[in-house]
């Protein structure tokens, strides 16, 4: 699983199909850091170990 803040990243992914293990894509802007460990924590807890999807937060 990867985590990113990178628009343009996600865009590669999405566009040509990158292969990966799966992709948590967050939105930071008007968010504190905590509340983004929180909801990428209560994700990773809850997805199954073969969930290789793209995941916007």
């Amino acid at each position: 699983m990867l985590l990113t803040f990178d628009d343009d990243f996600l865009t590669l992914v999405e566009g040509q199909g990158l292969e990966h293990r799966g992709v948590i894509y967050v939105q930071q802007a008007g968010r504190q850091i905590g509340d983004v460990v929180k909801v990428v924590d209560e994700h990773l807890q809850n997805r199954s170990g073969d969930d290789q999807s793209i995941q916007y937060v």
